[in-house]
């Protein structure tokens, strides 16, 4: 341990507060709140094993600096937390997305006739329910509000300066026509708080009005009434809007949390069941950088959902069980935020492992079109993961780097680097070499130049080490480079392999067995594809810089180009040495016509030069 994290631990008081960790270049890392700082900061350096907390442990070797922002409660400590991650957005938190691309049902009661209508994001100004996984609920919605309670669909503005004819929904019976004024405010007023009932998961207490409104029209002989309300209750019984739940207990208030993740890409899905049916539901997606499983997202977000929820239920399903010390920690977190204790449990048995099932199922189902959406989301990324079974890594190979030596027999010699990151190229991370302390050829000591520059100046700007080195070229390329590892004191935190362009063969620097991968793997083709792309990076840097030692005075002149000068320079050294030449050598060359005419250019320009 640094002596200056060991000096910060040392002065942490025993408050509540935030934490926030630093990297070399002073970049917030990671943010975190705690109830007793002392104890939770110094947690991370005692040597222990974090369990279902992989981002503590991952960046331990990067942290240089600790600071603190103490607060009066916990409570502060947690909206400070969550504010901060936000701003920051730290490479080692759980980042929670915003979810309002999935729409809205809204409600705006300060227009005097008030419409349903789409919202992809919750306002203040109106009243919103959902959100929904997709629009096909919201028109689902909007044609119950129509059918049955006679809502308006139209865009119109109220007050109107004067009324207007009825449209068609009138007349079929799907709008009471306010436009017209063939209804008063009140009885609009009725049917909206009916529809806002059926939002609120009140489908039943609806039902049983209707049901007592019909049997009093009856006994009053109003038949017509009667019916319309007989026909309104067989026609809201055969609707899905809501979905009952299969349970016994009338009376249960339960939230079920489900979390699926593949990759860096995770979703949440939270029912929320109240009397026996299922009255909400939200949904987050988030992104994992560090693959945190299902559990430790749960550890790191949870408190998270529930901030500024209103009812908070007494018991809380989960889809993964959690540690135990952070199990109570989260429970007593909560009951802080409500006026009762909060349980945690996996369900087992029973109607909730049912719930649980529904949920799970719902979060699969968001996953699957959260991955769709994200862009190039496809094979190359299950490949980073293949690539990590294949040869055995510790750590899934995220940042792969391959370096390539480029050279014209000995002359111009340069070197490329090329990035990769989830797969794909990661072109903003490539680098350029230009060799200085090598002449000649000489591979190994260009790649000992090279890698000493880039490792170098990681540790500089306090960057973590690659995933993955990819060496091009098979066992002794390999152990070469590996000595310059061990030189360089990264052999142990730097996974390393070659690839051998005969057998496509993939070789390791210890005593393990060199492996062939089918030609169709995708895992083989990640590592073909960083190996290829550095060698088109080096190739074509390298011809860029011979051509700008091709641009010479004589022959920097109109009709000469590139693939001219090359011809000439490669058989004629200096000007003299061309112009002396035989002129059937030069017509041999560029052919009759053109040798002459290039010859009298470059004559020409030698007149001009002696002139001066």
């Amino acid at each position: 341990m640094l002596d200056s994290i060991q000096k910060r631990l040392e002065e942490l008081p025993s408050r509540p507060g935030v934490y926030l960790m630093k990297d070399a270049a002073g970049k917030i890392i990671y943010v975190g709140k705690a109830k007793v700082l002392a104890h939770r900061v110094r947690s991370y350096f005692d040597g222990r094993p974090k369990a279902g907390h992989r981002a503590a442990m991952l960046m331990l070797p990067y942290i240089r600096d600790i600071e603190w922002i103490v607060t009066d409660t916990e409570q502060e400590a947690f909206i400070l937390e969550a504010n901060l991650i936000r701003k920051h957005k730290p490479h080692y938190n759980v980042r929670l997305k915003d979810d309002k691309h999935y729409p809205y049902i809204a409600i705006d009661f300060k227009d005097p006739f008030p419409r349903l209508f789409l919202s992809r994001h919750a306002s203040h100004r109106y009243r919103c329910y959902g959100p929904f996984p997709s629009s096909k609920a919201f028109r689902s919605l909007v044609d119950i509000s129509a059918r049955l309670f006679q809502m308006r669909e139209c865009k119109l503005v109220f007050p109107l300066p004067k009324p207007q004819r009825p449209c068609l929904n009138f007349h079929i019976g799907r709008c009471m026509a306010p436009c017209a004024n063939l209804c008063t405010q009140e009885e609009y007023a009725k049917s909206v708080t009916e529809m806002v009932q059926i939002l609120e998961g009140k489908r039943d207490d609806l039902l049983t009005q209707w049901t007592r409104e019909m049997q009093e029209a009856s006994a009053n002989l109003d038949f017509e009434s009667a019916a319309k309300k007989r026909d309104a209750i067989e026609a809201l019984q055969a609707t899905s809007t809501n979905q009952k739940a299969d349970t016994t207990d009338t009376t249960l208030k339960l939230d079920v949390v489900a979390v699926r993740r593949n990759g860096n890409l995770a979703t949440a899905v939270i029912f929320e069941y109240r009397k026996g049916v299922i009255s909400g539901r939200r949904h987050y997606q988030l992104e994992c950088d560090q693959e945190q499983d299902e559990s430790e997202i749960l550890c790191e977000t949870l408190l998270k959902w529930y901030e500024g929820e209103e009812l908070i239920p007494n018991e809380i399903a989960i889809s993964n069980p959690i540690p135990e010390e952070d199990r109570l920690q989260i429970e007593e977190d909560l009951a802080e935020l409500t006026t009762h204790k909060v349980s945690l449990s996996v369900p087992q048995r029973g109607e909730r492992v049912q719930f649980m099932k529904l949920a799970l199922a719902n979060a699969e189902m968001l996953l699957v079109e959260a991955q769709s959406e994200v862009k190039h989301f496809d094979e190359v990324d299950q490949s980073v993961y293949d690539l990590q079974r294949e040869l055995g890594l510790a750590k899934t190979p995220f940042r792969i780097e391959c370096v390539d030596i480029s050279h014209l027999a000995g002359t111009h010699t340069v070197a490329s680097l090329v990035a990769f990151k989830n797969g794909r190229p990661d072109k903003k991370n490539y680098r350029k070499f230009i060799i200085k302390s090598v002449s000649g050829i000489d591979d190994f000591a260009s790649m000992r130049e090279v890698m000493t520059r880039r490792l170098r100046r990681l540790e500089a700007e306090g960057v973590p080490m690659p995933d993955l080195w990819v060496c091009d070229g098979g066992k002794g390329q390999v152990d070469a480079t590996m000595q310059i590892l061990r030189e360089l004191g990264h052999d142990r935190d730097l996974p390393l392999i070659g690839l051998a362009k005969r057998l496509e063969e993939i070789v390791f620097p210890d005593d393990r067995k060199s492996i062939v991968l089918h030609r169709t793997s995708a895992a083989l083709k990640l590592l073909q594809n960083a190996r290829d792309e550095a060698h088109r990076f080096a190739i074509t840097y390298q011809r860029s810089k011979r051509k700008e030692d091709l641009r010479v005075a004589w022959l920097d002149l109109p009709g000469i180009g590139d693939e001219t000068r090359i011809k000439i320079l490669s058989k004629y050294r200096s000007r003299e040495d061309f112009l002396k030449a035989p002129v059937g050598d030069i017509q041999d060359l560029f052919g009759k016509k053109r040798g002459l005419t290039i010859r009298e250019k470059v004559e020409k320009y030698d007149s001009k030069a002696e002139m001066f």
